[in-house]
């Protein structure tokens, strides 16, 4: 795909100047063994380039899945991102360098015939930059009769990250990046998602399917810094290196990239601190009038809350979700089949 190219008009297109191989080789088996009733493996290698001819995106991965004879199952996965390239961590400025990762994940799961079906699953990804996150992910489903199914879903995420973009400011004095200084932080981040799911079939031809979803989050940055050159990973720390100062008064920063004493410009940029608390919510009604055509109805509730700061609370933000403020949808939507 050609610098240049965009085809969103015609499907989704993620970026152009993208130059792709990629290898997968796997063996599966559906004859069950004293173990198993089917099991697979796979080992995967891609390598991506820009038109530049920058390695921008390398991953060797390894996956393991297999469903027990007792029809519970299980997974392994395992990759390695070799140090690479990045166009995103400037967003839109000069090309940086982006340091090694490696990713561990695993997932168990009962056996899904069940009345009660738990999925756990976990995952682990370590950069020796120093930035690591992990998810913990659970899942319990009821069947209590076959046309009725309800799921619970929550999540949780811990993240560190020595490399989150905040902002950019124009500095030809900063020739290094170009002539204009990138501004990065260390941050670190917690979410907390839970999905809820219903659907309850009550005739062949009339259901009733819904979703809930409550979020909490909080982004807490500190370290602010800039990227001391272009395709690098390396940082010049406010208030720690050469002279630079750096203060904060009523929710914004005051940078001096040099100091007093220095020629380059002080900028300041906004807390960038922030909590989430927001619901969102669906129910959808369906009734196969005739056969081919459909009636919808359809509700929505959206509800969201980012005026806050800090650590999030657990018991307090949950509750809160259903009182911050939000607005309902209603949408009625019928199509009829014609026989010609």
């Amino acid at each position: 795909m050609s610098p240049g190219f965009e085809a969103n008009d015609l499907g989704y297109h993620t970026r152009g100047d993208l130059i792709n191989g990629h290898a997968v080789l796997g063996y599966q088996t559906f004859h069950p063994d004293r173990i198993f009733r089917h099991w697979s493996a796979t080992a995967t290698y891609y390598r991506n380039y820009d038109f530049g001819g920058n390695r921008t995106d390398e991953d060797i991965a390894l996956d393991v899945a297999g469903q027990f004879l007792s029809y519970w199952t299980a997974g392994l996965h395992y990759d390695y991102e070799p140090p690479k390239f990045s166009h995103w961590l400037t967003r839109g400025g000069p090309m940086a360098y982006y340091p090694a990762g490696s990713t561990y994940s695993g997932m168990v799961g009962s056996d899904n015939r069940k009345p009660f079906v738990f999925k756990l699953s976990g995952r682990l990804r370590t950069h020796p930059s120093g930035g690591y996150n992990w998810t913990l992910e659970g899942g319990l489903t009821w069947k209590p009769r076959t046309n009725i199914s309800l799921s619970v879903g929550p999540s949780y995420t811990w993240r560190y990250s020595n490399g989150e973009w905040i902002t950019s400011v124009v500095d030809p004095l900063k020739i290094e990046t170009y002539g204009t200084r990138y501004i990065l932080a260390d941050i670190v981040q917690k979410t907390l998602p839970v999905e809820i799911r219903l659907n309850w079939t009550f005739t062949p031809r009339l259901s009733l399917q819904a979703y809930l979803q409550p979020f909490i989050g909080s982004s807490d940055y500190r370290r602010f810094k800039e990227l001391k050159a272009a395709r690098t990973f390396d940082f010049d720390f406010f208030g720690e290196s050469d002279g630079s100062t750096i203060s904060f008064v009523n929710g914004v920063y005051t940078v001096d990239p040099d100091g007093p004493a220095g020629w380059a410009p002080s900028f300041t940029f906004h807390d960038p601190n922030f909590r989430l608390r927001s619901l969102r919510g669906t129910v959808v009604l369906r009734w196969e009038y005739r056969p081919g055509s459909m009636l919808y109805f359809v509700w929505t509730q959206k509800r969201a809350d980012t005026s806050l700061a800090g650590e999030y609370d657990l018991r307090d933000d949950l509750g809160a979700t259903f009182r911050a403020p939000g607005e309902n949808i209603f949408l009625l939507k019928c199509t009829y089949r014609f026989q010609l």
